[in-house]
């Protein structure tokens, strides 16, 4: 180059050969989740852009060109476009959508060649929502878990009685099938096969009395022909509980901090409640707790863990006060 050359200024952002359509974008991330969690907020972002259009995901990839073309020609400013867009966020959204969705517009802008510095985005994202109170869980009463109990329709009842007795988790028991129930041994007996455990190894766990006799009659009612245990999904479980403690009083804030209940507290309430009248590392055993299941195996028989259980069965009870 001439002393008497001019060097070209590099321009700010891609150059059009090299900008990337939405779909070429969404294919950098091949998470279906993901991809469609990226196209919402895309279409979110243009959609504030644009306000008199209405886009669809059929004209996102039209409307997303359109709009780094502009960004290109320096026809429009997208600091000023997250400004509003994250303004609207926080009028819309809760503060984990919000968070998410202008965190995806960040990186889209950046693949496509249009970065926000860390002061940038700073100021962005103060403009959305405080975080929610921090989740703290209520109290494990055996009142609690029975007026829990009293408030969810029969199915769901029924699988929170199983899941107190047995110390399994909400994904695995919801995998069974009735082929995997034995109800000829001196407690109702679980074989939970590899494939759907958590930590890849088969165990065996047991049901009280009580909760054999909910899950017989539940069973009784069915007329399906499908051979799951509970033929339902994660999702309609966490709902109906969901409900049931938003009902009850026991979702509220106290203190700065959101009581919550879940589905997994009940393998917290077994460990606890069975270590109270027989052997932890027999409760952490037959819960599927990854570090005792070999070790437990080793040291006590078939016949020496359900003796075992037998003697943490009452205070595993939750209807009647067994103790």
């Amino acid at each position: 180059m001439s002393k008497n050359s001019k060097e070209t200024p590099k321009k700010h952002g891609r150059t059009r050969q090299n900008i990337l359509t939405t779909e070429q974008f969404l294919t950098l991330y091949p998470n279906k989740k993901t991809q469609a969690n990226y196209r919402l907020a895309i279409r979110r972002y243009l959609q504030t852009v644009y306000p008199d259009k209405n886009i669809e995901n059929s004209t996102l990839s039209i409307a997303s060109e359109k709009y780094i073309q502009e960004l290109s020609r320096k026809n429009r400013n997208y600091y000023l476009d997250l400004n509003i867009y994250s303004q609207k966020l926080s009028e819309a959204y809760s503060p984990t959508t919000a968070n998410l969705y202008l965190r995806c517009a960040y990186i889209w802008l950046e693949e496509c060649g249009f970065p926000t510095t860390k002061r940038e985005r700073q100021r962005l994202n103060a403009q959305l929502p405080p975080p929610k109170p921090q989740n703290t869980e209520i109290e494990l009463k055996r009142r609690t878990f029975r007026i829990i109990y009293s408030s969810l329709p029969k199915h769901m009842g029924t699988l929170l009685l199983v899941l107190i007795a047995s110390g399994m988790r909400l994904g695995e028991t919801l995998k069974l099938k009735k082929t995997d129930i034995n109800w000829e041994e001196e407690r109702t007996e679980i074989s939970i096969p590899v494939e759907i455990t958590k930590t890849k190894t088969a165990r065996t766990t047991y049901l009280t009395e009580e909760a054999t006799e909910a899950l017989l009659d539940y069973l009784r009612s069915r007329n399906d022909k499908d051979d799951r245990l509970f033929p339902f999904s994660i999702e309609s479980a966490q709902y109906h509980l969901r409900k049931s403690a938003k009902q009850l009083g026991l979702t509220r804030v106290v203190n700065g901090k959101r009581t919550s209940v879940h589905w997994h507290m009940t393998r917290k309430w077994f460990i606890s409640r069975f270590s109270l009248a027989a052997n932890k590392d027999v409760a952490e055993h037959i819960a599927g707790h990854e570090g005792y299941l070999s070790v437990s195996y080793r040291r006590y028989t078939k016949k020496q863990i359900i003796k075992e259980y037998i003697k943490a069965e009452k205070k595993l009870s939750i209807i009647k006060d067994r103790e």
